[in-house]
């Protein structure tokens, strides 16, 4: 699957392959995380979905009810979560699933992109909140959990610009380079002593919310629609890369 660091938008998996496995999904209710939370059920999972508003995540259930297993929602704001919130989300999944075996963190804000001088402070505070404080503060609560997995699987959505910067990118490009630190560092304290893999992955341009709010003059149908990349990211959240370890992957555009 995976040349010069590429992962194919096109995976199928077999059917049931995900059968018995819980994976939690933050930003479930939109763009990626929507879509990959229905491929996931589509293939056996039970997907635990995250996201602030209970009506979008009450409509994504009755999706993912009539493709896969039941899934469970968790309604979440990442943004005003306090460190107390992320201890009791892994104690409901382990007392109510029993296990987790794959976290997606899709969830992201845009901020206010502008020169890092002009920068609004409160603006940056809750970027990095919701963008790498709260994947690091939910990571760190589920590891207990996901060590017991025969075969775990965190992914962090990344985005080139945190690999490479850019200009005006401000906090949202800050939080996304700290994402791709945050996974080279667990990557290397969990190597070899857990059955944890950890890596990230950058779509590339999809045709999102997300990304219209970002380039609002873009013109329409330039980009893949998110359930034509989500096959990738349901490849390195499934155990047929299970050798796949410390990696900063990029989803290869679909063939089809």
């Amino acid at each position: 699957m995976i040349s010069e660091q590429t992962v194919s938008a096109d995976y199928q998996p077999t059917p049931n392959l995900l059968a018995g496995r819980v994976i939690l999904v933050t930003g479930a209710t939109g763009g990626i995380g929507h879509a990959v939370s229905r491929r996931l059920a589509a293939a056996g999972a039970t997907v635990v979905l995250l996201g602030r508003e209970i009506k979008r995540l009450e409509a994504v259930y009755d999706e993912l009810t009539e493709i896969g297993p039941e899934p469970a929602i968790y309604p979440m704001n990442l943004e005003g979560a306090t460190f107390d919130h992320y201890p009791e989300l892994a104690d409901t999944i382990g007392e109510q699933l029993g296990r987790l075996d794959g976290i997606l963190h899709a969830a992201a804000v845009l901020g206010r992109p502008s020169p890092v001088e002009l920068y609004d402070v409160e603006a940056w505070y809750r970027t990095l909140q919701v963008n790498l404080n709260a994947p690091f503060m939910l990571t760190r609560a589920c590891l207990p959990l996901l060590r017991k997995s025969p075969d775990a699987s965190l992914v962090f959505t990344s985005d080139t610009i945190g690999r490479d910067g850019g200009p005006y990118w401000g906090a949202y490009g800050v939080s996304k380079a700290g994402l791709e630190g945050l996974m080279r560092i667990l990557a290397a304290e969990l190597a070899d002593t857990t059955p944890v893999r950890v890596n990230s992955i950058d779509p590339g341009p999809v045709a999102t919310q997300f990304r219209r709010d970002a380039y609002p003059s873009e013109e329409a149908g330039l980009h893949p629609l998110p359930e034509h990349v989500a096959g990738a990211f349901l490849w390195l959240l499934g155990p047929e890369s299970a050798e796949v370890h410390g990696q900063a992957l990029t989803v290869a555009p679909s063939r089809k």
